[in-house]
This record gives structure tokens, sequence and C-alpha cells, in this order.
């Protein structure tokens, strides 16, 4: 689903949100430890209110900021790096608009070099509505205001406001031996929409030199050229939205959505939910609307952060499109206990999409995941999780940890993953793939005839390769060197006898 350019987008999109991370300079520093841990209730948003206006140190929260984007292998450049003088940058190294109209907007410049150190790529990361800590307020207002740009016919933002930056980067990169393609342009939120609005302006300076830069915005706030990813002068746009985030595409040409939009767009993933403490109650049952201030808990940096790492890392993920309903569980201690996570359906907003096939993917922690009607692909990831599938031919992984996997009405395909898993296929044609992971594992009504156990991870190729022995009327228990299986009839009336036609075998 992040394919970019026809080849496979994932690591500009992870170094996207390593340089939007940086951007904000430490602004946000503890905010997904102190989600984790409380949710999004008054004292934890107030916490966070006061750790950014009284507490928050600059220079601390910067370096920190440093650590992090070094580690993940940016060097940051200065003013002088550039050729360029070292009034244009802050103490943190950050650019501010060239212009009056928008001296509020900032921007960081970053370079990844190869191990012989030579320059290989350039980063200039464009930082969302808000400043530096010093300066959060006055800043801020200044960053509304710019919104206003967005709204004009011909918007220019971010040529206007960094045009010798820009031209300084192209210099840098030219003297080096690299293009337009080794130019890594993103930002969020308003620095996602500075993006798309780079990417449409650009065959029109420095004779076009940055229309092969790749583009990759996070949550942009403007559609360019009604949301297709290549535009008119061959520059391509990818945005990674969340779809209960509201910023994403409020700005379409000229028209604002303060009520929201359910549009979907070529350029963008417009179906990823985070389910986070607030989606699963009265704040987004009227969607997510730009007005609703506490539905602006999807739109927080680590929130892309956490819904990545979920999707890359989610055995589905290569069948997986822009396209695609995917469901990220992001519940907090606070929730996650007794909230199910799955397609709801929205008491006043039609999300077009409840009941349709998801992929509906956990995390490390002990999640409740459910599936509708129609067929779902259900993901656990770690802990010990409990996967219901409910209706439609299912796919159910769970991954590491003791989980209990439910199956439904369909011919679903249970995976038990690592640890002591308890199964169930419910009604249907259902196969348990077993992993090979030295714990015992339980099949808790199985159809012979029907149901089938596939052995292939294991390395079974025969049933003369495993010991089959009942323990009661009614149950099996099967092994294989260290593997051990308890295999339960879904009947107690029938006596259970495992065959080679109940084995799928390697």
């Amino acid at each position: 689903m992040f394919d970019y350019r026809g080849e496979d987008g994932r690591e500009l999109v992870r170094d996207s949100l390593d340089l939007v991370n940086y951007a904000y300079h430490g602004l946000f520093a503890g905010e997904r430890e102190r989600y984790e841990a409380d949710g999004y209730i008054s004292t934890s948003f107030l916490e966070g209110a006061y750790s950014v206006l009284w507490v928050g140190d600059g220079e601390v929260r910067n370096e920190d900021a440093i650590a992090d984007v070094t580690a993940a292998g940016w060097t940051v450049l200065t003013a002088s790096d550039l050729g360029l003088s070292e009034d244009r940058t802050n103490e943190y190294d950050t650019f501010s608009g060239i212009t009056d109209q928008f001296k509020n907007a900032q921007a960081d410049v970053l370079a990844k070099y190869d191990e012989n150190g030579n320059l290989v790529q350039i980063g200039f990361a464009i930082r969302g509505t808000t400043g530096p800590i010093e300066e959060l307020a006055e800043d801020t207002i200044g960053d509304v205001l710019d919104f206003l740009e967005f709204l004009t016919k011909n918007p220019n933002y971010t040529q206007e406001a960094f045009s010798d930056v820009l031209e300084a980067i192209r210099d840098l990169a030219v003297a080096n031996g690299l293009d337009g393609s080794d130019i890594l342009v993103t930002g969020h939120s308003l620095g996602g929409g500075a993006t798309t609005n780079l990417a449409e302006t650009a065959d029109q300076f420095l004779d076009g030199f940055y229309v092969d830069a790749n583009y990759i915005a996070l949550a942009a706030h403007y559609v360019a050229e009604d949301g297709v990813s290549v535009l008119d002068n061959g520059a391509e746009v990818f945005s990674y939205n969340l779809e209960n985030d509201p910023v994403p595409s409020v700005i379409d040409g000229q028209i604002p959505y303060i009520l929201g939009t359910s549009r979907e767009y070529e350029f963008s993933t417009d179906n990823i939910v985070l389910f986070n403490d607030l989606y699963n109650g009265p704040i987004f049952a009227a969607g997510a609307p730009l007005v609703n201030v506490l539905a602006w808990s999807a739109h927080l940096d680590h929130a892309y952060y956490h819904s990545f790492e979920r999707i890359i890392e989610s055995e589905f993920y290569d069948e997986m499109t822009r396209d695609s309903l995917i469901i990220v569980a992001d519940l907090s201690d606070a929730t996650r206990d007794y909230t199910w996570v799955g397609d709801i359906d929205l008491a006043f907003f039609d999300t077009g999409h409840h009941g349709d096939s998801a992929y509906i993917l956990g995390g490390k922690y002990d999640d409740l995941l459910r599936g509708n009607d129609e067929g779902d692909s259900i993901e656990g990831f770690g802990g010990d999780d409990y996967l219901k599938g409910e209706g439609g031919d299912d796919r159910l992984l769970g991954g590491d940890g003791d989980d209990r996997i439910k199956g439904g009405s369909g011919d679903d395909r249970i995976w038990d993953g690592a640890g002591a898993d308890e199964l169930e296929g419910n009604w249907g044609e259902d196969v348990f793939i077993m992993a090979r992971d030295g714990d015992t594992d339980r099949i808790e009504d199985f159809n012979e005839g029907k149901d089938l156990i596939d052995l292939s991870e294991w390395g079974v190729t025969s049933t003369s390769d495993i010991v089959i022995q009942n323990t009661s009327f009614w149950s099996v228990r099967v092994r294989y060197e260290d593997e051990i299986l308890d295999v339960v009839s879904d009947s107690v009336f029938s006596w259970l006898t495992l065959e080679s036609n109940d084995f799928i075998f390697a």
C-alpha cells in the first residue's frame, strides 16, 4: 500500500515519519507514553499541556530529537552547510519563511551519507502548525493564518516561504552529483499540505528540478488536482492519512470542508482507522469534522508512527492497497481490557465501509479484536489476544502470546502462532494451521470430515510421523517431538478418531 513511483515506498514513508518527528523538535515528547498509560482523560490532556507550556525545555527536547533522527541515519544541515546566512535559522537550525507573509513557516534540512561519507539523500521537512516552545502561541497563530493561502486560486506557500532554501538544496545536490529524485520533501498537517503544494508548483521554478523529488505527505490538509497521485507537471505525491483524523483533505479546490469529508483520493490512504480510546464512543459518533477538537487525537504524529509500524509488520501487508480498509488497535491501558476493536457502525455518520471486509490489527498488548459479517483478516501480533471472526470466511492470526481465537459462521483459516493457544472454528469448514513453537495448543470444536489441521509448519509428512492418542471419548492428543495439540470434537456424542484425511502435511 505504500508503493510510490512503482516501487516499494516503505522506507520513504519511514524516513518521512522520522523527519516529521524531528521537525517538531520534541514539542510533544512524552505524549505517547502518557496516552498508553492513562488514555485520553482530562488529567492526561492537562498534563500534556502543562508539559509543553510550562515545563518544556526547548534545548533538552531538541537534543533528544537530534539523537532520535541521528539514530535513524540523518544529519541536520545548518544554514552555513547550505551556503546561507546564519540568521536564516533559529538556535535549532530551523529555517523560517523568508517573506513577511509566511515568516512563521518553518522547515528543517537534513542529509544522509553513505559509509564513505558521500551525500546520498537530502530531506526537506516542513513543520506543521505550532512553533518552538519559546514562541508557541505567536507562531501557532501565524501558522493558522497561513492556511488562508491554501484557499486562494493558485496557492504558492512553500515556494514563497523557502525559495532560498530550496535553491540552496538544489545547488548542494547538484554539486554532489545528485538530482531531484534524491530529495525527500515531507511534512505533517500544514506541512503535509505544503508538501503537496510544492509538488504542484515544482515545474515553475529552478528549471523544474523539484518535479522529480519524492513527495511524502502526512495528514495533508490540502488536495491538489482533485487528489490524483501524478500531477499534470509529472510530480508524484503520496499522502499517508488516517480516516478519523479531521485534518486530511479539508481543503480541496478552494473549498474548506469544516464539517468533514468522506471523499477518497488516489494520492492518499483514506480508509485507515486508528481505533483509539475515543473512537468507540460519542466523540466520533458524527465522524471526524474539523471542529471536533477531541477528534484531533488521531492527528498527532505518534498516531501515524504507531499505525505505520502495525501495517508494515502485518503478515497481510503485501496484499494491502491504498484503498484497503484497515483498523489499527490503539487503545490505552485504561480501556484495552474491555473494548473490542473492529469496524464499528458510527451512530450519526456513514463511513461507507461498515460491514466490508477489513484488516484488523492488534499490537504488543492483550487485544480484543472482532470482525463483522464479511471475510476479515485479523492479526493479534504480541500479547494474549482474543480474536473473533464472526461471519464470513475469515483469516485469523494469533501471533505471539497465549491467544484465544474463535472463527464464526464461515470457512475460516486460523493460525495459532507462538504460545499456548485455544482455537475454535465454530461453523463452516475450517483449517487450523499450527505453528512449531513447543507449546501445548488446543482445538475446542473440531468437526471431523469438514475441518482440517495443517501440520506443515511442524514438518510432518504423514500420520506415521505423529502419535495420536485418545484422551477421552471425544478428545485426542496429537504429539510430534516437543509439539502437543489437544483436539476436542464438536460433538460429545461421536467418537473422535483423527486420520490422514483430517490433516494437511508438509
